[in-house]
């Protein structure tokens, strides 16, 4: 039986070979403008480093290890899409545009990408594949075009936010706290401006990308119950961050430790983690939800 079945399976590919023609034209035409852009990006990082050897990669590269999740999750649904359509002359001269784009400018060229290859995957079919994959490049343009503009504006709004919080939570515990505007001040003569590198906003935009992936890669269709798992990591940000901004607050000492020192990375490897466990055990926990009273039913049936 098993001879059988892998004789049928090589006659089946003998007749019709996976890696056509068109195959090959439509991935070219999907991927090639993306790794040109990519290497344009590495290179510029790789001059970068050349003249601050201090700066990691990912830094140098101004690509949040959330934004490479992402883009990892909607080629991996881009690539499961299956064969597509030959690509036409439109299709052709949009790759080439977007090359020369990246070309000129990296950034610009990633942007130009997303927007691309938002289009690209609804192209053919409204599968809901299709639409999943397209929501994943949706959120990287969104992330890295329309969030620094949102960023630039609302700073001001998003520093008091997380002032106020950590304020109230200082005046709380602490006697002789107080806080305004920006600053907070403790009665042994300490105080810390929060700027707007430590707001988080930064962290819950990159906490809401990581769940687009994480959701979509899990299944292609929304439920209700998935707000509540964006709620939560956006929540378990703001909190992570609160949480440091009150411990830099109460001296010199573990202002350094936590802004500069190793608290610094302490924060940030909990907060990618809890962003990464929250969202993909949520989607998880969605999916068996939506499924155990299918399955009760069954079982009754």
């Amino acid at each position: 039986m098993v001879n059988a079945g892998m004789q049928a399976t090589t006659r089946a590919l003998l007749r019709k070979p996976p890696w056509s023609l068109s195959w090959l034209l439509a991935r070219v035409v999907v991927f090639g403008p993306a790794i040109l852009v990519l290497l344009r990006r590495l290179n510029e990082a790789t001059v970068e480093m050349e003249v601050l050897p201090d700066r990691d990669v990912l830094h140098t590269l101004h690509i949040d290890a959330f934004q490479l999740l992402a883009w990892g999750v909607a080629f991996f649904l881009l690539w499961q899409l299956g064969p597509t359509r030959r690509p036409n002359r439109v299709d052709i001269a949009a790759a080439i545009t977007i090359c020369l784009i990246g070309g000129l400018s990296s950034a610009a060229g990633l942007v130009a990408l997303t927007i691309f290859l938002t289009v690209t995957a609804l192209l053919g079919d409204r599968s809901a594949q299709r639409l999943a994959t397209a929501t994943v490049f949706g959120a990287l343009f969104v992330q890295q075009a329309i969030i620094p503009i949102l960023y630039d504006m609302l700073v001001p709004i998003l520093t008091r936010f997380d002032t106020m919080l950590v304020g109230f939570f200082a005046e709380l515990t602490i006697r002789g706290a107080t806080w305004q505007g920006d600053t907070i001040s403790v009665p042994w003569d300490h105080s810390i401006i929060v700027a707007g590198g430590c707001c988080s906003f930064r962290n819950v935009s990159l906490a809401t990308l990581c769940w687009v992936a994480l959701t979509k890669l899990e299944r292609p269709e929304w439920q209700p119950l998935d707000i509540g798992v964006l709620v939560i990591a956006a929540g378990f940000q703001i909190g992570l961050n609160v949480v440091r901004i009150y411990l830099m607050a109460l001296s010199d000492n573990m202002y350094l430790y936590w802004h500069t020192g190793m608290g610094a990375h302490i924060f940030a490897v909990t907060a990618s983690a809890g962003a990464v466990l929250i969202c993909a055990f949520g989607a998880r926990y969605v999916s068996c939800s939506r499924a155990a009273p299918r399955n009760g039913l069954a079982v009754e049936g």
